[in-house]
């Protein structure tokens, strides 16, 4: 199939889809012309037809002879005749019509079939009675005049026989006795033709009428087999006009191939609307759903090449959708093999959080406000083993502010080395400068669309906005427009901590507003030391070590999209100026991870798209606590 057939075939598949969406508008516009149909069958007036037929002769017997049986006359000029003046005005007189006698004929309905010598006269009046007085009119009228016609000319032609004759006579009483046998001759021929016009006029015979004008049985229009047949069809295309019309003008995203149509932006990833109420969560991997964000996955490995990157995924328009492709791609990556880490920079949605089944205890927003480490917001789980994730964090609304200042600038510098992948949950381009500054921050972004949630003008404005931060919007992943109730999890198992309060420790004690969480606590002499605390004294005491995301030690490795160091620009502002208890995060040492065996993660068999809504239990305390 060639590409010209390959764009034919496309074309009529939109307009199939179109039509789909706009069914009812193609409903309602065939339902209209049935109602205009069945309106213009009641209230427009009726109309009775009442036919006669009349066959027409000849007025002369003695022409068919001469003619060879030929009449001497045409039906088409009798037709016209029909209408005349003089037939209309004895028909005004016969019904006592009160229209002109033009008018009469050009009412008047006069058909002459092939090969016939019969007129079909039709009449139609606004009652039968009417219709049939009206077209028997028309036929006996058309016969009188005819018949006049006939005997007026023979009358004329006995009248000239006549004069002659008396010539003769006279001419005969001077005549010679040859002459006068001559004259006596043409005498008697003069006479017996003026007797055969006396007889043809006295018997003038111009026609008949075969079928006699009856009542019709019931109004010839507006008739109904004709009328609603052609309201529906009338109504079928003007509901497929307005159908057209109306998604032209209409502003929201319906299907995929209009982001590709109207704002010529690639589609990476369309999940298509299925039947029923679709909630999507952490996709199965083997699902049809996981194999295509596993592409996804594919062609953003092979389109950034190598090196550590930063993904910014965000959602033109508010809603869950970006939350949701962010963690099914971080997962997808995770499975190829990749050290992947996922920060929920939507600080306002915790979804990504709990699709995962992580804790919505100290995250990105304590981590922004210098009152946690990094150690104690990076959280890991079974089912995907080089995935971490760095959750929103208790106290999003102090920290709402900190995503456009140079602490997330720095963070984000920070995990780009130890990560092969950082994918950036960002809230939408529509609700502010958010995703512009983590913008910045990323190699590439990705827009996520939601039918039919999402405008044009939405899209449009989130492209622009990124590109001017110089970050490569790669393209679109549209996927059905998600209720945000129905995939969020139940409460959280950790409470969520007032504005005016410090966030708990791991260990659920209150800690200071601006205080690292306090240490692990000390093994009594003697006494076997607990494994995980063994594992954070080897972590902070061992010095440099392979780190578990990035596999290589503290030192960072060049990067292929690294940003130039900013320029000294002198004495930092207060805010600016790290002290005892700011995040020092270029000397982050990732190992502090959870451990893979964290008890608060889900185990890998229970995570599905089914069940990873369920699987946000508390964690179990610790021995000790």
């Amino acid at each position: 199939m060639d590409s010209t057939a390959k764009a034919d075939s496309t074309e009529l598949a939109e307009y199939a889809a179109m039509l789909r969406r706009r069914w009812w508008v193609v409903v309602a516009g065939a339902l209209l012309g049935l109602a205009v149909a069945g309106a213009g069958l009641v209230l427009l007036p009726k109309s009775y037809v009442s036919t006669a037929i009349v066959q027409v002769t000849a007025t002369d017997p003695e022409v068919p002879k001469s003619n060879g049986g030929k009449n001497d006359f045409s039906l088409e000029t009798e037709a016209q005749r029909l209408r005349s003046t003089e037939v209309t005005s004895l028909v005004q007189k016969r019904i006592g019509a009160t229209d002109s006698p033009l008018a009469l004929g050009r009412r008047v309905q006069v058909t002459v079939p092939p090969n016939s010598s019969v007129l079909v006269i039709e009449w139609a009046a606004s009652s039968s009675a009417k219709a049939r007085a009206g077209a028997q009119a028309f036929a006996e009228a058309y016969l009188q005049n005819r018949n006049q016609k006939a005997v007026q000319r023979l009358q004329s032609q006995a009248a000239v026989l006549e004069r002659q004759i008396n010539d003769v006579r006279t001419k005969l009483t001077t005549a010679g006795a040859t002459q006068r046998r001559v004259l006596t001759a043409q005498i008697n021929a003069f006479s017996n033709k003026l007797t055969d016009l006396q007889v043809a006029a006295a018997n003038v015979d111009g026609g008949e009428i075969i079928t006699s004008a009856s009542p019709p049985a019931g109004p010839s229009s507006p008739d109904p087999v004709k009328f609603l047949p052609s309201g529906l069809a009338g109504g079928l295309l003007l509901g497929i006009i307005l159908a057209i019309m109306y998604d032209r003008f209409d502003r929201r995203v319906r299907v995929a191939g209009d982001v590709e149509r109207v704002l010529d932006l690639p589609v990476l990833l369309s999940i298509p609307q299925r039947r029923g109420k679709e909630e999507l969560g952490l996709l199965p991997a083997r699902s049809r759903s996981g194999q295509n964000f596993h592409e996804l996955a594919h062609e953003l490995t092979a389109t950034l090449g190598h090196g550590n990157h930063v993904i910014l995924v965000t959602g033109a328009a508010p809603g869950p959708g970006s939350s949701i492709v962010s963690v099914n791609l971080a997962a997808a990556l995770a499975r190829t093999g990749s050290n992947v880490l996922l920060v929920c920079a939507n600080l306002q949605s915790p979804l990504a959080a709990d699709l995962l089944g992580l804790h919505r205890g100290a995250g990105l927003s304590e981590l922004l406000l210098s009152r946690v480490e990094l150690r104690d917001v990076v959280r890991r789980n079974h089912a995907l083993p080089s995935l971490a994730t760095i959750t929103p964090g208790a106290d999003v609304d102090l920290a709402a502010e900190m995503l456009q200042r140079e602490q997330m600038a720095r963070l984000i510098g920070s995990l780009r080395e130890k990560a092969r992948f950082t994918v950036v949950e960002a809230p939408s381009t529509e609700l502010g400068a958010d995703a512009q500054a983590l913008a910045d921050l990323s190699d590439a972004a990705l827009i996520v669309v939601e039918t039919p949630r999402t405008k044009y003008a939405q899209i449009r404005d989130g492209v622009r906005r990124i590109h001017r931060m110089g970050a490569a919007v790669l393209g679109a992943v549209v996927l059905p427009k998600q209720d945000e109730i129905a995939v969020t999890t139940p409460a959280p198992s950790l409470p969520r901590e007032p504005r005016d309060m410090p966030p708990r420790r791991r260990d659920g004690s209150a800690g200071s507003g601006a205080q690292l969480p306090a240490p692990l606590p000390q093994t009594p002499p003697g006494a076997k030391e607990p494994r995980r605390a063994a594992a954070s004294h080897a972590a902070r005491d061992s010095g440099p070590r392979r780190d578990p995301l990035s596999g290589e030690g503290d030192q960072p490795r060049p990067r292929k999209h690294a940003r130039p160091a900013a320029p000294d620009s002198g004495p930092l502002d207060d805010q600016d100026k790290p002290n005892d208890k700011t995040i020092t995060l270029s000397k982050v040492n990732l190992d502090a991870f959870v451990p893979p065996e964290d008890p608060g993660s889900p185990a890998a068999d229970t995570l599905t798209d089914k069940t990873a809504h369920k699987v946000n239990r508390p964690r179990p305390p610790e021995n000790g606590a």
